[in-house]
């Protein structure tokens, strides 16, 4: 390298040093000439009001999974419970000719579990019980307060531990109830011969968990996984042999919902009673299934807004913790997102979705982008950055201050948890030119 090379770069290295220790200068930066103003950096936090609504019309059907159960030990009131309804397909286009001599061997209920609250290995025991809907079960939208009339039979149950989600457990259905269904099919009862018929015969299944045995919340799979299978044996064409047969009926494009009912006497939501209402409570909380959220007030924007009009917001955080501590093997919502709200206490529609707020970079005024604050379970925190909404805010174009705080999973899971008021907190980075 000659002695020019040599002498421009180390002019570029002095330069480099130059600038760096002028960014480790606190609250001021620049070039130290008299052209070019300093930029200070600053920050303040922007207070955020907060109250408690029971949320409408959280719907529960037709999403994969029923939930049923109880829990005895949740900070939203004790108990919180929920019961599962699942329709049955007769399969009538493929029920075999049974022949007089056929012999039903055993009927089974074959079914999947996709969902835990609690995963802990030592509180995976299900005591399943399953019996009638004693009501017709119309093919409809059905919401977490919905439910059915339930009769007193009890057509199955059994003991299981939930070891893996991708398992089949099987249970025994009673001799009464399974001869009886397969006798239907067996003479062409005219109960079985249609699926109209049949529904108004047999609506479907009312799923339960044993309250005294059973301290968990379950999802129990619906569709095709779940099952009622018939084994049976009989003679063939010449009887020379006994063959060995099945047939079965599934939930496959049956309707399917769950309710949850919760009793908030004791609890720090006690006074959360009608849904649509705002109640000031003494810890905030979110609850999905049940749809319990904070509604948060980020009028305080308008204030920082007056106050800063010329400002460059650098960034906006928003976080959400530490949350309260919950038992061992629950888990709180994997995350957070934002949800226009008003007077109403209702999620605004916009086309297909609702109105929110936007992840950074977004259009703020578009629905298709949905910020999330995820949980970091190291800290207990919810965090995110919602700067392009709080930049929109102090333009102009956005004005409002209603959101809900919406949990993912809201419609098939019952996980959530609670915080003190102090820990939702809005920090806005800012800078200036002086």
């Amino acid at each position: 390298m000659n002695l020019l090379a040599k002498i421009k770069n180390c002019g570029i290295l002095m330069l480099g040093l130059a600038i760096f220790n002028s960014c480790e200068e606190k609250g001021e930066f620049g070039i130290a000439t008299d052209d070019v103003a300093p930029v200070e950096f600053s920050t303040v936090d922007v207070s955020v009001g907060a109250s408690m609504v029971l949320m409408d019309s959280i719907i529960t059907s037709d999403i994969s999974i029923a939930l049923f159960g109880q829990l005895n030990n949740s900070p939203f009131g004790n108990p919180v419970s929920a019961t599962g309804y699942i329709g049955l397909a007769a399969n009538v286009l493929n029920q075999p000719d049974i022949s007089d001599d056929a012999v039903l061997d055993s009927v089974q209920i074959n079914f999947k579990i996709g969902y835990l609250i609690d995963t802990a290995l030592a509180n995976r025991a299900l005591s399943l019980e399953l019996y009638p809907i004693a009501e017709e079960f119309y093919d409809t939208t059905y919401i977490n307060t919905n439910s059915l009339a339930i009769g007193d039979e009890l057509l199955a149950s059994g003991q299981f531990q939930i070891d893996a989600f991708d398992s089949v457990y099987v249970m025994d259905v009673t001799a009464d109830w399974a001869t009886e269904f397969f006798e239907g099919v067996r003479t062409d009862d005219s109960k079985f011969i249609s699926q109209d018929e049949f529904e108004a015969f047999f609506p479907g299944f009312a799923i339960k968990a044993n309250a005294v045995m059973d301290n968990n919340i379950y999802g129990i799979q619906t569709g095709s996984t779940f099952e009622l299978a018939f084994y049976y044996s009989e003679p063939n064409a010449d009887n020379t042999e006994t063959l060995n047969k099945e047939f079965s009926m599934s939930a496959s494009g049956m309707p399917n919902f769950y309710n949850v009912t919760v009793d908030r006497s004791g609890s720090s939501f006690e006074s959360v009673v009608e849904t649509g209402t705002e109640y000031e409570t003494s810890l905030l909380g979110v609850h999905a299934g049940e749809g319990l959220v904070p509604k948060v007030d980020f009028s305080g924007l308008e204030e920082f807004s007056n106050n800063f009009p010329e400002v460059i917001v650098n960034l906006a955080e928003i976080t959400i913790g530490p949350i309260e501590d919950f038992p061992d093997g629950e888990y709180p919502p994997f995350s957070l997102s934002f949800y226009m709200t008003d007077e109403r206490n209702t999620r605004i529609p916009d086309r297909s979705t609702f109105r929110s707020i936007q992840e950074d970079g977004a259009n703020p005024l578009s629905s298709s982008s949905p910020v999330r604050l995820f949980y970091d379970p190291d800290k207990k925190t919810y965090s995110g950055s919602i700067t392009s909404f709080v930049k929109a805010y102090q333009s102009g174009v956005i004005s409002r201050n209603d959101f809900f705080v919406y949990p993912s999973l809201m419609n098939s899971s019952l996980n959530g948890f609670t915080f003190s008021r102090e820990n939702l907190k809005l920090k806005i980075f800012y800078s200036e030119v002086n």
